[in-house]
C-alpha cells in the first residue's frame, strides 16, 4: 500500500510538472481549430417569421400595418401560436419533413461530420432530437411573433425546408380551426333541430312555447356561426424564408474563443485542486 501511494504522488507530481497552463491550452486550442477548420460542417441557415391571426382582427394591406399591430400583441391568442410552436417541435411535422426531404438520410450521411450527424440506426426519438437542433421555434412573449430558424447543409435546402414548416405550419392552423368551429356550432345545430322537431310534433296548445324555443335556438346558432367565423384563424408571414448567401453556423471565431476560455478555466480549476492535494499531503 505505501509503495502504491508513493507511486500515486509521483505521478499526480508528474502531472502537475507536465500540465502546465502553456502546454494546456494551447493544446486544446490547436485540436479545437483544426476541427472547426478541417472537420466542421458548414450549415446555412434560413428564418421565417410568421404571426397568428384571426378573423376578427383588424385587416390591414400594407406590411408596415401589419408590423405595428403585430407590435401591440398578436390576435392569435398565445394558446393557439403556442401549439404551433409545439407542432413545429413535433414527430408528426417531421413525420411529413422526412417523408419530403427525406431527413434521416440526410442528417445521417457520411459526407457529414462525425461529431455532428445522426447515426445511421438512430432511434425515432433521437432522429426527434436531433431535428430540433437542426429546426429551431421561438416564440416573443410580448408580439407572439414566431420565428422558425433552419439549419441545413445545402442553402437552397435550408430555405425549401424552411417554407415546408410555414407551409405545414399553416395546414395545421387550417384544421385546428376547423376542429373548433365543429365544435362550436355542433352543439347549437343539435338544440336547432331537436326545436325544429318539437316544433312539428307540437300539439295546438303547445306550439307556442315550441316556436319560442325554436326563435331562440335560431338566434343562439346565429351567434354560434359569429363565434365560428372569429375563431379563423390564419399565420401571416412577416418574414418569408430567406436564401442563406453565407454560413451562419458555426461561428468559429467565436467558437475558438469559446475553447479557449472554457480550456482555461478547467485548467485553473484543476490546478487548484491539484495544489490542495498536495498541500493536504504535505500536512
Amino acid at each position: 500500500m505505501g509503495a502504491l501511494a508513493s507511486g500515486m504522488r509521483k505521478t499526480v507530481d508528474w502531472l502537475a510538472e507536465l500540465a502546465s497552463f502553456w502546454t494546456i491550452v494551447p493544446v486544446a486550442g490547436l485540436v479545437g481549430f483544426v476541427y472547426l477548420y478541417g472537420f466542421c460542417d458548414d450549415l446555412y441557415q434560413s428564418q421565417a417569421i410568421v404571426d397568428l391571426q384571426n378573423a376578427s382582427s383588424s385587416s390591414s394591406s400594407s406590411l408596415s400595418s401589419l408590423m405595428s399591430s403585430s407590435l401591440l400583441g398578436s390576435s392569435g391568442g398565445s394558446s393557439e401560436s403556442g401549439a404551433v410552436v409545439q407542432y413545429i417541435q413535433s414527430p408528426d411535422i417531421l413525420k411529413l419533413l422526412d417523408k419530403k426531404f427525406n431527413l434521416r438520410k440526410i442528417y445521417s450521411s457520411s459526407d457529414h461530420s462525425l461529431f455532428w450527424r445522426l447515426d445511421s440506426d438512430a432511434s425515432d426519438e433521437d432522429f426527434l432530437s436531433f431535428y430540433q437542433q437542426m429546426v429551431t421555434v421561438s416564440q416573443d412573449s410580448t408580439t407572439l411573433l414566431i420565428t422558425v430558424s433552419v439549419l441545413d447543409y445545402d442553402a437552397k435546402r435550408a430555405q425549401k425546408i424552411c417554407q415546408a414548416v410555414v407551409d405545414l405550419s399553416q395546414k395545421f392552423v387550417n384544421d385546428m380551426t376547423t376542429q373548433m368551429q365543429v365544435a362550436t356550432l355542433k352543439y347549437a345545430q343539435t338544440q336547432l333541430a331537436q326545436a325544429t322537431k318539437a316544433v312539428e310534433t307540437a300539439q295546438p296548445y303547445e306550439r307556442s312555447v315550441a316556436e319560442m324555443e325554436l326563435t331562440a335556438a335560431q338566434q343562439a346558432l346565429v351567434t354560434a356561426q359569429g363565434l365560428a367565423n372569429q375563431q379563423q384563424a390564419f399565420l401571416v408571414a412577416v418574414q418569408v424564408p430567406n436564401y442563406p448567401t453565407d454560413t451562419g453556423d458555426p461561428d468559429r471565431l467565436v467558437d475558438e474563443a469559446f475553447i479557449l476560455l472554457a480550456s482555461s478555466a478547467l485548467y485553473l480549476i484543476a490546478h487548484l485542486l491539484l495544489s490542495n492535494v498536495r498541500d493536504h499531503r504535505k500536512t
